[in-house]
């Protein structure tokens, strides 16, 4: 399934916003070339994540009940001596595929998926509301795990790879599976599969999925590091090869260990759900990464997105990001800012104004990012001070002034030898 649309009201910082998705197989007016991409771009704390949040509850509300799922703080707190808020509501008009289509969805006209939330008094806890359930018509379809039917992944900014014994079983006692999928977005702790809790038992029993596994692996990588699939058996560790150096997964950089790891993690989902002899490739679904530039370097953010859109075509991504180099690859139709209205409130809207192909400073200093000045602030101060000596007639601090802000042309940066696109 794809979300065509996200309607949120009085949701976390949100009084009301709604959202038109760019999605695979779209058409119509406002269809962007990047057809399975939607960026997030805003401030901290201006409501990117919930966006992400929204989205995963609204389409899974019923498979999250009695899933490990706490609803903490997601219903709009207000200051004290206003009207209280009592209830959230969050809608996603879907657009299912036809191995989704229950008989009595398809008799609809379209597929709304509606969650509600409810405070429990003064409370940092809220409710779920249980009448979400027999309103859902895909509810039956959620309650089976291994159904690639409204297959949603979404990962959190505090993303991590688990470094220690890893049990598949205990992960399970304690969050459903299609909670654990989302459960990053919500749970800052939560670790990710690593792959030799699952490749190893993909290769035994489909190595032809096994191999697909390994090239759509490469694929988002950089060409300084592949990966073949080879595994060191004394370390437990799978090993790439990283600048023509095998390298044990645990040695990369973190900045390759956070994309490396939740892409993996993503893949092994798809895997466990692609078990009707469908190539993972052509798995649809719905993936929710926040702050997609991760420890990555600015060589790899001017890739990163387009190489993840080509890889998963069929996968409709929702990201979330503060980096201009980012925004910078995809259209405008791809892209949502967040904003903050008088009453405090969130917003979100989709800008006019070019994005595609403009560089870093250019960005910052336009709307979508709305930076008045590129420079550091310490610097503008002294600049200013600096301006007013000269204005004054003092010659020295004109020069200076001038100086300052003259890039002089032997400060070019020289050719890089090598490509260091992680931290």
């Amino acid at each position: 399934m794809y979300a065509k649309s996200l309607h949120i009201y009085d949701f976390k910082c949100f009084r009301k916003a709604e959202l038109r998705l760019q999605y695979p197989g779209r058409s119509g007016e406002g269809v962007s070339e990047l057809g399975n991409v939607n960026l997030v771009l805003g401030d901290n704390g201006g409501g990117k994540s919930s966006v992400l949040r929204a989205l995963a509850i609204a389409v899974l509300a019923p498979a999250l009940l009695d899933s490990g799922f706490v609803p903490y703080r997601l219903v709009r707190r207000v200051m004290p001596g206003n009207d209280q808020v009592e209830k959230a509501f969050l809608k996603v008009e879907g657009m299912p595929e036809k191995n989704e289509i229950l008989p009595n969805v398809s008799r609809r006209k379209k597929l709304e998926l509606i969650a509600r939330i409810q405070t429990r008094g003064r409370g940092n806890l809220d409710r779920l509301h249980l009448d979400s359930t027999p309103d859902s018509p895909i509810a039956e379809v959620l309650f089976d795990d291994y159904s690639p039917a409204y297959f949603v992944v979404g990962y959190g900014a505090t993303r991590r790879v688990e470094s220690g014994e890893f049990s598949p079983s205990s992960a399970q006692r304690s969050r459903a599976l299609r909670y654990q999928r989302i459960a990053g977005l919500f749970e800052d702790h939560v670790a990710l599969r690593p792959m030799q809790a699952w490749l190893p038992r993909l290769l035994s029993k489909d190595p032809k999925q096994h191999e697909l596994v390994v090239s759509q692996i490469n694929k988002v990588l950089p060409s300084n590091i592949r990966f073949s699939g080879a595994r060191d058996d004394d370390q437990d560790q799978y090993m790439f090869e990283f600048e023509g150096v095998p390298t044990p997964f645990s040695a990369l950089s973190d900045g390759y260990k956070a994309f490396v790891g939740w892409v993996c993690d993503l893949i092994g989902h798809m895997a466990d759900v692609a078990t009707d002899g469908r190539s993972i490739a052509e798995l649809p679904g719905i993936v929710l990464v926040d702050e997609i530039d991760l420890h990555l370097h600015p060589e790899w953010q001017r890739s990163v997105v387009p190489a993840l859109a080509g890889a998963f075509p069929k996968i409709q991504f929702v990201f979330t990001s503060h980096s201009p180099l980012v925004a910078s690859t995809v259209r405008r139709e791809n892209v949502f800012v967040t904003d903050v209205a008088e009453d405090g409130t969130a917003t979100i809207k989709q800008l006019l104004e070019r994005v595609y192909g403009l560089g870093a400073e250019q960005l910052l200093l336009s709307s979508y990012f709305g930076l008045q000045s590129t420079r550091p602030e310490s610097f503008n101060r002294q600049a200013e001070t600096l301006f007013e000596k000269a204005a004054k007639g003092d010659a020295s601090a004109a020069l200076t002034y001038l100086d300052q802000l003259t890039v002089p042309s032997d400060s070019a940066p020289a050719t890089p030898t090598k490509r260091n696109v992680a931290k």
